[in-house]
């Protein structure tokens, strides 16, 4: 670990497989688990950039940790000055969270690092333009699919999507980096994973919707939208996300008013 990581780990003899990646100088990644499951450290030290090989210290330093782990409190050891921000539907954690609002559009400056959030129902697109780095949260992975928000059918997240490759469109891209999964460096390779995810809600409404309509068990559906979840993706973590968006894709349309004739 470099001497201006924002990453402060204490040791834990029997903790997951762990890696820290720096990414840029006061921006690290922190991956943990198999499949990886990733946070991003975003640093600002208080007395601005220093010189290299100076360690940046002092309780006036502030700390983003975008999806914090859920081992943040026992195996991190971070400054009152910190907060979170999730890419998918928040976690309990110790540290304050930044305020986000469905469909709003924030920017922060964290030191040298500038941050566009995309806030949307399930979490946030967390766009570093400068750099060229996306955080995607549950969008563009190899290992799992995104799950569905509260009450959607799938609409708001298939504008998430098109809100991605817009972003892919109009600036460089040097990472993308999921919640869950590999990171990409090649935006063909990431446009082919949102293709996959376009295509997988797309499946969803298709078998779920009008079988959830006509109020058949919650077994047979689940049966019929088995082959919905791409083979890559059939990981405990793709699993338990497929189940998820089925059960909530059959309440939310049972839950619907019946159309007018």
């Amino acid at each position: 670990m470099s001497p201006t990581s924002p990453i402060a780990l204490s040791p834990l003899p029997d903790s997951e497989p762990a890696k820290i990646t720096q990414l840029y100088r006061y921006l690290e990644l922190y991956s943990a688990g198999e499949p990886p499951v990733h946070s991003l450290f975003v640093y600002a030290p208080a007395a601005g950039p220093l010189p290299i090989g100076d360690a940046p210290s002092g309780d006036t330093d502030q700390l983003l940790i975008i999806d914090p782990p859920a081992d943040l409190a026992t195996r991190f050891k971070i400054g009152s000055q910190t907060a979170a921000l999730f890419t998918v539907p928040p976690q309990p954690t110790t540290v304050p969270l930044v305020h986000t609002v469905p469909g709003g559009v924030a920017h922060i400056r964290m030191g040298d690092h500038f941050l566009d959030v995309y806030s949307h129902a399930g979490g946030a697109v967390i766009h570093l333009p400068p750099l060229g780095i996306i955080c995607s949260g549950g969008f563009g992975s190899d290992v799992t699919v995104p799950i569905l928000a509260p009450d959607s059918d799938g609409s708001g997240e298939l504008d998430t999507l098109r809100l991605l490759a817009r972003l892919l469109k109009q600036h460089k891209l040097a990472l993308l980096i999921p919640h869950a999964g590999t990171w990409l460096e090649d935006k063909l390779a990431v446009m082919e994973r949102f293709a996959a995810d376009v295509a997988y809600f797309h499946g969803l409404r298709r078998v779920v919707a009008p079988l959830a309509q006509r109020g058949e068990a919650m077994d047979v559906i689940s049966e019929m939208a088995a082959s919905i979840l791409p083979a890559s993706r059939r990981t405990h973590l793709g699993r338990a996300a497929h189940a998820a968006n089925i059960a909530a894709l059959v309440q939310s349309m049972r839950a619907a008013p019946p159309s007018q004739t």
